[in-house]
């Protein structure tokens, strides 16, 4: 079964279809009725019931991409043509290790970290 999240915006779109098919078939009726200004409203109710189907399903499509890991599948090749300005901690972290002072350095090591934000820091002063 899946997470309380993705339940509780399984049963909002469940009502969501509810409530659309309810105001379908008001709007049914208005039209039987003549009733153009009932109808109206029921119309407005409807685009709103979209609107709000549509931004619960781009809400959950975020929750689930940022559950799911995100893998770097570019090859050592382009991981090695990749510009300073678009390398990820990754790419930075497999670089120091190539050299010899760095072969065993973690990615939560401070000193690395310390080196980032100063490199940051140069960067925002335009070094």
């Amino acid at each position: 079964m899946s997470d309380f999240y993705q339940y509780s915006a399984q049963r909002r779109m469940q009502m969501l279809g509810v409530e659309r098919q309810s105001a379908l078939a008001d709007l049914a009726t208005y039209q039987a009725n003549g009733d153009a200004d009932s109808a109206a409203s029921t119309i407005q109710q409807i685009a709103d019931i979209d609107a709000q189907a549509r931004n619960l399903g781009a809400l959950h499509q975020q929750y689930v991409a940022s559950q799911t890991p995100q893998y770097d599948t570019a090859s050592q090749e382009e991981r090695d043509a990749r510009p300073w300005d678009r390398m990820t901690w990754d790419d930075v972290v497999q670089m120091t290790r190539g050299s010899k002072y760095g072969k065993n350095i973690r990615h939560d090591d401070p000193w690395m970290v310390a080196g980032y934000y100063e490199a940051q820091r140069r960067r925002g002063r335009g070094e």
